[in-house]
């Protein structure tokens, strides 16, 4: 989502006042005018005034290329070696018809919810990296974890079958049902019909063992059959997945670069989930020439966790920077009653319909 203002908007906007959206929902603005970027993981409106000329085209699709970074991200490292065209990319900007704005304020959608099917939202841009990585080891199947309804499991487990890979997925459910059918309901419909091999973990033990703890079991058991497993983290957030949103904010300098009225955007704020998408844009707004504020509102864990994360993913970059400087006013929330309100509100108002769930 982007903003624009002639009022400066305030460095740590207020929890009440913005909304939280899912992991794959990114809001960037700036002060002399304020614009403000979104990337939805689910949307209805299909206006789109951005340029089409680097869209994927159909010989692209699922191919292995050669990865050059961005000029200002040519220091960090490692750099990965090769990249999969698995979204459809660039994904288009346009302005949103945000209700009850303050004056001179605008608000732009970055509609990464374009960036594919089932493989839609901000999880595609990290499986574009982590999964070239899987190719490159030899890996026959994929490991990941995340809630019962995770849109990163469900994206991994459609990009595994589209590279011929299996997917073990690892999903995080109340004790209740952990022994129970979890059934056909939201992306586990998705994943069976993807072959994904399932293991239910109640969230009780989820909090005792740890995912990492609980993926290199797995891990272990399918060295143990003579597999070739590949590990990704929760919501494909580590050090190599970051390059997804570095890569994202290459691709924005772009876009604004072709647009007539030269629009920028001065804050960049984005719900913060596992880490790894607020890491990637910090980095990149950081390093490249947005160098907008990047504000975060976590779903999940509190701001010093987020911190603490986001600060090693970026030193596993060899990036140098501090954390606290360049990704600001991180704020708790969780899923409330208000926020489906406001989802109810905007889908009303605009014909745009948010996905709130993790």
């Amino acid at each position: 989502m982007l903003w624009s203002a002639t009022a400066r908007l305030s460095a740590n906007p207020s929890p009440l006042h913005l909304p939280v959206f899912n992991q794959s929902i990114t809001v960037f603005g700036k002060s002399k005018p304020s614009r403000v970027c979104c990337f939805p993981s689910r949307a209805m409106e299909t206006n789109d005034d951005t340029s089409k000329a680097k869209g994927l085209s159909f010989d692209d699709f699922l191919s292995k290329k050669p990865y050059s970074p961005p000029t200002w991200a040519s220091h960090l490292k490692p750099i990965p070696s090769h990249v999969f065209s698995l979204a459809h990319l660039p994904t288009p900007i346009h302005k949103w018809n945000l209700p009850n704005l303050p004056q001179n304020t605008e608000v732009w959608l970055k509609r990464d919810d374009l960036s594919g099917m089932q493989l839609s939202g901000n999880k595609v841009r990290k499986l574009e990296f982590l999964l070239a990585e899987a190719v490159a080891q030899g890996a026959d199947c994929i490991i990941t974890i995340g809630g019962i309804q995770s849109n990163h499991c469900r994206a991994t487990a459609v990009a595994a079958k589209y590279l011929n890979l299996d997917s073990y997925l690892i999903l995080r459910t109340s004790k209740l049902l952990v022994d129970k059918d979890p059934g056909l309901t939201g992306n586990l419909l998705v994943e069976r019909f993807m072959g994904a091999h399932i293991q239910l973990i109640s969230k009780e033990e989820y909090a005792k063992i740890g995912s990492v703890a609980l993926t290199n079991v797995l891990k272990e058991q399918l060295l143990k059959e003579g597999r070739r497993p590949y590990v990704i983290p929760v919501g494909g957030s580590n050090s190599l997945g970051t390059w997804g949103y570095i890569e994202a904010m290459r691709e924005i300098e772009e876009q604004l670069q072709i647009r007539s009225n030269r629009v920028k955007f001065d804050d960049i704020v984005v719900a913060c989930g596992s880490g790894g998408t607020i890491a990637g844009l910090s980095l990149g707004s950081w390093l490249g020439a947005l160098k907008a504020k990047v504000h975060a509102f976590c779903v999940c864990d509190d701001p010093d966790y987020f911190y603490d994360f986001v600060q090693d993913l970026i030193d596993g970059l060899q990036a140098g920077v501090n954390a606290r400087d360049i990704a600001k006013g991180l704020g708790y929330a969780i899923n409330t009653s208000e926020e489906l309100k406001f989802v109810k509100e905007v889908a009303t108002a605009t014909g745009v319909i948010l996905d709130p769930v993790y």
